[in-house]
């Protein structure tokens, strides 16, 4: 037991202390330089009015459904094909797959602000440059648009990785699984929904997982691009919090809200843990 005490002490010092914490600035009104004025649950009750709070929700909710489907199902698709016997250069295509992933975000941020660029960006030029000028879009700009402007790079980025770990599963199927399957007349893509995708649950269920944690904890993206423009229609709960503690110095409104963030990804966690004791109960 004595070897538990380093890695709790460091638990509760690196995270059970600062969440104590900003619970308790959550119910004070301070810029950070004044003393702390009691306030009680007034910033949970203004989040209930604030605008910006309820699009920073659904935009999350959405960015969150989004970024757990997409890049899921593509790396899928990727480690699915790319592990075909037939298929040529499968190490370098793994490579340049998950080359994106070790990337920080802000950086792919930086990158992606040349590419969206409406008057210069790549993404645009390439369009006009294969005739399909009619698809040139305000990528950034038009808010039905600048979220999902900011999913794509977010699964271009996490498919790699998403491939990486499908890749793993997939390699721990037995072969006599493809090879009965194969003899029984069924075809590529009835061996991938009833071999391939069987064999990968768990490694699904822990994908999805990681997924949605990165999803909740994402910023550097909507700092980088957007700043939450235009109106908010990109603005996260993480970014909202950024900008009430740091720029607008409401440090316990912004405290305020990364209890809430906090409480929906407790509520994900919960969801996830059932879910995974679901599976394992119907594997007994």
């Amino acid at each position: 037991m004595l070897y538990l005490i380093v890695p709790a002490i460091a638990y509760i010092a690196l995270v059970i202390v600062p969440i104590v914490m900003t619970a308790r600035l959550s119910l004070y009104k301070t810029n950070g330089f004044t003393t702390p004025e009691w306030v009680g649950f007034d910033n949970y009750t203004r989040m209930v009015g604030d605008r910006a709070v309820r699009k920073a929700l659904v935009n999350t909710l959405i960015w969150t459904a989004v970024t757990m489907t997409v890049p899921v199902a593509i790396g899928l698709v990727y480690a699915a094909v790319l592990n075909s016997p037939v298929l040529r250069g499968r190490a370098i295509l793994r490579a340049l797959i998950f080359l994106p992933s070790t990337m920080s975000l802000v950086t792919l941020g930086i990158m992606f602000s040349l590419v969206y660029n409406s008057s210069f960006g790549a993404l645009n030029g390439a369009l006009n440059k294969i005739g399909l000028g009619f698809l040139i879009q305000d990528w950034l700009g038009d808010p039905n648009l600048v979220l999902y402007s900011l999913v794509a790079v977010f699964a271009w980025q996490f498919s790699g990785l998403s491939m990486a770990l499908f890749n793993a599963g997939i390699q721990q199927i037995p072969e006599e699984l493809y090879e009965a399957a194969q003899l029984d007349g069924a075809n590529n893509l009835q061996r991938f929904f009833y071999v391939t995708l069987p064999g990968v649950r768990q490694v699904l269920i822990v994908v999805i997982a990681l997924t949605g944690i990165l999803s909740l904890r994402s910023f550097d993206l909507v700092y980088v691009l957007t700043k939450g423009g235009p109106d908010n229609a990109s603005a996260l709960l993480g970014f909202l919090m950024y900008v009430q503690t740091f720029v607008n110095r409401n440090q316990g409104y912004g405290a305020a809200i990364a209890v809430f963030i906090l409480f929906l990804s407790l509520a994900f966690a919960i969801v996830y843990v059932r879910r995974v004791a679901t599976h394992k109960a119907l594997d007994q």
